[in-house]
């Protein structure tokens, strides 16, 4: 039961940290020259994708409690209900790499937290706070690698340059989808922004190309790394349903 609710969470956290880097990699990359060609309904958008990033930080922020409540109920061995004993979380949190990147995480998502209402409230601030909020996801997303499997490898170097191009790349192509779906919505309605469609599709077609081929490249390395050979990826395998 603790193993499903721990996948649970991760997939919940991990992409909510996905569609956050994605929001901001779309606003900063590709609708960023749509804003400049004048287009005052692009500011309209802008605002959904900042209440979209608000409702993507409160998702990563409860998914990361739940999910740091249950590793210290794993690793400590204590039911749920005895998990936040003082001495458990904060042996967890202060003493082990998964606490100590998690330190990191809340501190991120509390900073995200506030540039992104500060966004909301004032319109003429985003264009300031978007490379900031971009930076400030990304670094978020990557974070992941270092309570990954690539972290524990032998060849941990390689491992965790791997798993962060992996987490980049699907940050702007899967996370820069429902931006994507949002713009595309807006532009249905009898708006201005119909002679930008094309360049913004155009820009996201060929970032998405871009994060195919690391995704790719990374996915393939990582599996190297990790298990050694193709041939160990089928031995491992039948030996694991064998016994």
């Amino acid at each position: 039961m603790l193993t499903a609710q721990l996948i649970i969470a991760r997939a919940v956290h991990i992409g909510a940290s996905i569609l956050l880097a994605g929001i901001f990699t779309f606003d900063l990359v590709i609708l960023a020259p749509a804003r400049r060609v004048g287009s005052g309904d692009s500011y309209e958008i802008e605002h959904r994708l900042f209440r979209l990033a608000a409702w993507s930080i409160v998702a990563a922020l409860l998914s990361a409690l739940l999910w740091f409540w249950l590793e210290v109920a794993s690793m400590s061995g204590l039911p749920l209900k005895s998990a936040f004993a003082a001495a458990a979380w904060r042996t967890v949190l202060f003493e082990t790499q998964f606490g100590r990147v998690w330190q990191l995480r809340l501190g991120l998502i509390v900073a995200a937290f506030a540039l992104v209402a500060t966004g909301l409230a004032k319109v003429k601030a985003r264009r300031v706070l978007t490379p900031v909020l971009w930076l400030v996801s990304v670094v978020f997303l990557v974070s992941l690698a270092w309570i990954s499997h690539a972290a524990a490898a032998s060849v941990r170097s390689l491992g965790l340059l791997g798993d962060m191009l992996h987490l980049c790349a699907a940050g702007g192509w899967i996370g820069g989808l429902v931006p994507l779906t949002i713009f595309l919505a807006r532009v249905r309605a009898p708006f201005s922004l119909g002679e930008t469609v094309a360049r913004v599709v155009h820009r996201f077609s060929t970032l998405s190309l871009c994060c195919v081929s690391v995704l790719v490249v990374s996915g393939i390395s990582n599996s190297w790394l990790l298990v050694g050979s193709i041939y160990a990826l089928f031995t491992r395998s039948e030996e694991r349903r064998v016994g």
